[in-house]
């Protein structure tokens, strides 16, 4: 819809500035916030938001590009014949999963390592998560990436007026009754002058509001520590599934167990996770979080609310 902030033109060529880029930056910008707010109130030094951040950005990187090639049938034979494409970030995409998968375990390691609670940065995690994956998405909707499929039989209406130069936003006689149209040449939507469904929107309203549950959920009705990141991985893999069935941006199946998608796949082995996580933590609750012991120093970290 908006590919670009702007575009410069320089002696050496065009330089491109593109939105996708910066709500990527929002969102990891939006999780630092947030997750250093909330370690603070169980007793958790922020301090350490900022490492674990890196740690996770660059593990998640790998892990979306990793699930993409591995999951995408004409993207599969070129990583397995040069491994190396996985850092050209000029060839193939990422898939979003593989990037919580990714940094989510490196993460958890990284904090493990650093001798902190694991379970209660992970239902942190859990609640920032959905807000930063959100903002990214919003990076899709400008870019036109990752839209619907065709809808066919209906009469649109424009509601932008060529306000999106990639683009516009149109209502629909019918189901979704609103819709995205995407101008050929412009951003990357590969369906064009046709109403496409709105799923970035859709994926943008989910995460939102599973922000909101989940925070709620974390601050008054906890019953065991890791919840939070196991509500997280029992309703995301089914709301994305039920997105996945109207996504048309490119193939979507994978060649694994049928047409499912790379995401609907992926997404069963983080469903059953999550219930394994139930059944070990339950019984454990929530531990006391009025302090925090600093792994090498032993300082004793205490935060007032």
């Amino acid at each position: 819809m908006y590919p670009y902030l702007w575009v410069q033109q320089t002696e050496h060529g065009q330089l491109e500035y593109g939105t996708y880029g910066l709500m990527l930056v929002l969102a990891f910008l939006a999780c630092a916030i947030v997750c250093g707010m909330r370690m603070k109130k169980v007793g958790i030094n922020p301090d350490v938001v900022v490492p674990m951040l890196v740690v996770a950005i660059v593990s998640s990187i790998i892990g979306a590009r990793l699930l993409h090639f591995l999951g995408s049938p004409a993207d599969r034979e070129l990583f397995f014949s040069n491994p190396l494409v996985l850092l050209n970030v000029t060839k193939g995409g990422m898939a979003v999963l593989g990037g919580l998968i990714g940094g989510s375990v490196c993460g958890a390691l990284f904090i493990k390592w650093r001798g902190i609670d694991v379970w209660k940065v992970a239902d942190i995690a859990a609640t920032v998560i959905p807000i930063g994956t959100g903002v990214g998405r919003m990076g899709c909707f400008f870019a036109g990436c990752c839209h619907g499929r065709v809808i066919e039989g209906v009469q649109h209406t424009s509601l932008t007026g060529g306000f999106f130069p990639g683009g516009e936003i149109v209502s629909l006689d019918g189901f979704p009754y609103v819709a995205f149209t995407y101008v050929r040449g412009v951003g990357m939507g590969s369906v064009h002058d046709i109403p496409v469904y709105p799923t970035q929107l859709w994926e943008i309203v989910i995460w939102f509001s599973l922000f909101g549950v989940l925070s709620w959920v974390w601050k008054s009705h906890r019953k065991f520590d890791g919840q939070i990141m196991a509500m997280l991985m029992v309703a995301y893999p089914v709301l994305r599934s039920f997105v996945e069935l109207f996504r048309g941006d490119a193939v979507r199946g994978t060649g694994y167990l049928g047409e499912l998608s790379t995401s609907q796949v992926a997404s069963i082995p983080v469903f059953v996770a999550a219930i394994i996580m139930v059944a070990i933590q339950f019984r454990k609750g929530v531990k006391p979080e009025a302090e925090f012991v600093r792994a090498e120093t032993g300082d004793v970290l205490d935060y007032d609310e």
